[in-house]
């Protein structure tokens, strides 16, 4: 009757500090979720409405908050970006009707004029989200350094240690490296081929639009290899420490059941129930980060990708009725917006599979 009674307080006392749907403060505090919630970026902070991990426990309502910031972030940048590319129509309108009226020598002065004029329009524009891209990438990078902590404190509770510091090693690693290389190499390339192929169509020298062939050559191979390194490491890193993980978690609940014969089975449950428990709480950190990496990126995203698309539409029209020199420059500027584009979806795709890898391990 007292090994009864004994088994019952400690299952209550077990049970107790388990329940998941009331997060208080000290797990707060032990996995870091204050200070989670400190290090939202002022983006994402304005895009979910101040939500945080309690709100994550319900994505829906993230789910609806970033669908408005997207709707206002496309609104907002529609005009600025169908603007630019009916200026760039404009010009090569006007650099056609010119040429009609030219001799031949004198054409080949109206194409370098319609190529500075491209340049002169979409400079400030081109150099301004590029810059944004930038910003979006050390916020990713500062966030990074808050949630990849969080997430490991609450997988390592949920019995997976091992696995847990690989995924956090090999996303702290690349992420380093593929921020480094989007400062110091990717995103200046933006710039370097903005300027090469500007002075190609306006001289029209083959060497120079070789050399921005190869700069865009160049950065989507060094993007796609930190991607692929990052996805293989990330794939086999997981399945060799899950494996230990779950085998040490086999062990240790089996060495408990035998040693204690009625308790054992009772700490063995009670320890599943916390487990459950850091579960819960991995998920909800996994959805407020997903949610803050994509309202981080909402406004590079929709700014670049409209320019991108507007500015690829804006070049098939002025391919129509303008010199195909100038026609392939409107087009070559919205690959840059797209270059940029694709460097800033890297770092944050990097963030989006290293947070669903944590959220979709299940220890056992």
């Amino acid at each position: 009757m007292k090994a009864a009674a004994l088994a019952l307080l400690l299952a209550a006392l077990l049970a107790a500090p388990a329940r998941a749907d009331s997060l208080d403060g000290e797990l707060y505090e032990r996995f870091g979720v204050g200070a989670l919630e400190e290090a939202l970026p002022e983006a994402a902070h304005e895009a979910l409405s101040g939500a945080g991990v309690e709100e994550a426990m319900e994505p829906e309502g993230l789910l609806a908050r970033l669908w408005d910031a997207a709707l206002e972030a496309l609104a907002e940048q529609w005009s600025k970006a169908a603007g630019g590319a009916l200026k760039l129509v404009a010009v090569a309108a006007l650099c056609a009707l010119a040429s009609g009226f030219a001799d031949a020598a004198a054409e080949k002065y109206v194409g370098l004029a319609g190529c500075l004029a491209v340049a002169a329009v979409t400079a400030t524009d081109a150099g301004a989200w590029i810059g944004r891209a930038m910003e979006a990438v050390d916020e990713l990078a500062a966030f990074s350094r808050a949630l990849l902590p969080c997430l490991t404190a609450t997988a390592a509770a949920g019995g997976m240690a091992g696995s847990a510091a690989a995924k956090y090693a090999a996303t702290s690693l690349f992420m380093d490296v593929l921020i480094t290389l989007s400062r110091t190499l990717l995103l200046p390339m933006a710039y370097a081929l903005l300027a090469v192929r500007t002075a190609g169509a306006a001289l029209g020298s083959g060497a120079l639009d070789g050399a921005a062939r190869l700069i865009k050559w160049l950065c989507a191979a060094l993007t796609t290899l930190v991607m692929t390194a990052f996805t293989l490491w990330l794939t086999l890193s997981s399945a060799v420490s899950g494996a230990a993980d779950a085998a040490a978690s086999r062990a240790a609940k089996t060495a408990i059941s035998a040693a204690l014969p009625v308790v054992g089975g009772i700490i063995s449950d009670a320890a599943s129930t916390l487990v459950a428990g850091a579960g819960l709480l991995r998920s909800a950190i996994g959805a407020l980060g997903l949610a803050a990496v994509l309202a981080v990126c909402l406004a590079p995203f929709a700014a670049l990708g409209l320019r991108y698309l507007l500015y690829k539409a804006a070049a098939a029209l002025a391919g129509a009725f303008a010199d195909s020199r100038l026609a392939g420059l409107i087009s070559d500027i919205g690959g840059v917006f797209a270059l940029a584009l694709g460097v800033t979806g890297a770092c944050a795709a990097m963030l989006f599979i290293s947070v669903i890898s944590f959220v979709k391990a299940v220890g056992a």
